[in-house]
């Protein structure tokens, strides 16, 4: 469906930032459509099978209906999986901490692995990591450094392991690279995919599942008769006719963010190269970082710092930026330009700026 409505943004007096939500409001026509469900909210949703559900979201990702499996947001993908395969839990990180999070809440060994060397992001494993794990995640783009994760990699690691593979793919709408068409040739792979982050729908909690049938209905064995709520039931049909705005809205939303990683690079940072909607600013140490995290908060822009319980394994001289759009970006900008002159002038001792070089 063609859609032909403008995409305006929200103006605001302060910034956020934080979470990396889609910053565009909905289409006016697809609130509007949303809102004739309400009448309906006192019924149940379809519960169990979600059969028309799962094939709204096959059709759209082109598998079958029994490849899908809805969810309470894909933090419930987490939860579940993590729950139908016990054992020791591979972490790359720094990565998004709910993988962490959901292996301590069940218990299990978890093994954390440092990927971030020399300001590159990548994933290597030993064969006796691979060997002896049950449940390995794979954040792809990587959250929060961007960092998109080469498909002959992935490829590698389900070929040499044999615990369960997750690809997380929730920003898979920036990066446009997914291991969908392999769900049938490797048994050891689960995919998961959000409408929160790219379609504006995190307040309705709808993520799913992607996996050969046998993979779907063990992680089904551990998830509510309940998972999604009916106003995301609804939303999930309603939402994909309107295509054409979103599309047209993230490839804003890459624009604005190649611009702004090149803007904070010349000012003497360092931003990670990103594939999804946020990036990543490394600054020289904790103590920088925190004089900027303040100066940003100051002129009411608010970011998320590494010292947040956000990621695991991220250090303290990080801040990532959700990419919103131009005008708050060039906010974000001023207010780091502003930080530069103020200290070459001297007028924030002790430590003057300077280019964050490896």
């Amino acid at each position: 469906m063609k859609n032909k409505e403008k995409i305006k943004p929200f103006k605001k007096e302060k910034i956020f930032l934080s979470h990396s939500y889609f910053k565009y409001p909905l289409p006016a026509m697809l609130l509007k459509e949303l809102s004739t469900e309400l009448k309906d909210i006192n019924l149940y949703p379809s519960g169990g099978g979600y059969s028309q559900l799962c094939q709204v979201l096959a059709e759209h990702v082109g598998v079958n209906r029994e490849n899908i499996l809805p969810t309470n947001g894909s933090d419930e993908v987490i939860e579940i999986v993590t729950r139908a395969y016990q054992g020791e839990v591979l972490i790359p990180i720094p990565t998004f901490f709910q993988y962490e999070v959901s292996a301590d809440r069940s218990g299990l060994p978890k093994v954390l692995v440092n990927c971030l060397h020399n300001r590159e992001y990548n994933i290597n494993y030993s064969a006796k990591q691979l060997k002896k794990t049950s449940l390995i995640w794979i954040c792809n783009p990587n959250n929060p450094t961007g960092t998109g994760i080469p498909r002959e990699k992935i490829i590698d690691i389900l070929q040499r392991t044999k615990g369960m593979v997750v690809v997380d793919e929730c920003n898979y709408e920036y990066l446009e690279e997914t291991m969908v068409d392999l769900i049938d040739k490797y048994d050891n792979l689960v995919i998961s995919r959000s409408f929160s982050k790219n379609f504006g729908l995190a307040g309705l909690r709808l993520g799913f599942a992607i996996s050969n049938p046998q993979n779907i209905r063990r992680l089904a064995a551990f998830g509510q008769y309940f998972r999604v709520n009916r106003m995301a039931e609804k939303a999930a049909e309603k939402v994909l006719k309107y295509l054409d705005y979103y599309q047209k809205a993230w490839e804003k939303i890459k624009k604005t963010r190649d611009k702004f990683v090149r803007q904070i690079n010349e000012l003497g940072f360092f931003a990670y190269d990103s594939k999804a909607n946020f990036v990543l600013v490394e600054f020289r140490d904790k103590e920088e970082c925190k004089k900027i995290w303040k100066h940003l908060k100051e002129r009411g822009v608010y970011a998320l710092p590494g010292w947040e319980n956000e990621f695991s394994g991220l250090g303290d001289q990080f801040i990532r930026f959700t990419i919103g759009e131009d005008w708050e970006m060039d906010r974000v900008v001023e207010a780091l330009s502003d930080y530069v002159k103020r200290c070459r002038r001297g007028d924030l001792n002790p430590h003057r700026h300077t280019p964050t070089t490896p």
